[in-house]
Order: C-alpha cells, then sequence, then structure tokens
C-alpha cells in the first residue's frame, strides 16, 4: 500500500520543522562571544578522560585509605587513648572532604582547574606531612 502523498508530504514538513527548530535553538545558543568548544574524540578527549582519572584516583585513593591511617595512628602514635576517640578525626576529614566538594563546581566554573589543583595539592600534601610528625592529640 502507498500512503496517501498528501499525508506523507505533511510528515516530512513536520519534521523538517521540528529539525529547523532545533537547529535555531542551537545557533542561538551558541551566539554568545565566546562559544565553548568540547573534544569529541581523538588524542584531546583522551587527555581530559586520563586527567579525571588521575584526579579522581588521587582524591579518592586517599580518602580510602583513612581506615589504615586510623589504625596507624590509634596503635602507634596516640595508643593511649581509644579508637572512638580517634575517630573523629578522620570522621571530620571524611564530612571536610564531601562538604568542601559542594564548593569545587562553582569555583572550578567561575575560576577554572588550575586554582583548584594547585589549592588541593598543597592542602593534601601539607596534611600528609603534617600527620607524619604528629605526636599528640591537639
Amino acid at each position: 500500500m502507498m500512503p496517501n502523498s498528501e499525508h506523507g508530504s505533511s510528515l516530512v514538513d513536520v519534521s523538517h520543522t521540528i529539525d529547523e527548530r532545533q537547529e535555531t535553538l542551537v545557533d542561538n545558543e551558541l551566539s554568545s562571544s565566546t562559544k565553548v568548544t568540547y573534544p569529541e574524540g581523538g588524542r584531546d578527549a583522551w587527555l581530559v578522560v586520563l586527567g579525571a582519572w588521575c584526579g579522581l584516583i588521587a582524591s579518592l585513593g586517599i580518602y580510602n585509605t583513612a581506615g589504615v591511617f586510623e589504625v596507624v595512628v590509634s596503635k602507634v602514635l596516640l595508643p593511649e587513648y581509644s579508637q572512638s576517640t580517634i575517630g573523629w578525626i578522620f570522621s571530620v576529614y571524611a564530612f571536610v572532604n564531601w562538604v568542601c566538594g559542594v564548593q569545587v563546581g562553582p569555583t572550578f566554573d567561575a575560576m577554572g582547574p588550575r586554582a583548584l589543583i594547585i589549592a588541593g595539592t598543597v592542602c593534601t600534601l601539607i596534611g600528609i606531612f603534617a600527620l607524619s610528625v604528629c605526636t599528640g592529640k591537639f
């Protein structure tokens, strides 16, 4: 059976109109003075994936080792304190880690990744090195 030519052309016109509307919306959104481009495949796109992986593996890797640090602190550095007394230190660490993450998104949008990477690296290194010289619960 052949479709009615009038009905068939109507469908083509509707889909053509929808495509034009979508193109118009996209064109209007990108007509600002600064156009945002994203790497769509290739070396640049995979470098973005690698950078995200490196950032997440470092931050979540240290976060996941908090339990190991807690055991070392409670058995070696502060054996005179109970684990429940020492546990709040790592609870505060987990809380600060996730609460500060809420502010990272808007800061990244406003300033880009460079400031966040520098601040995060410096704070993490200072924290880890300070933990190595702790001799008491302050």
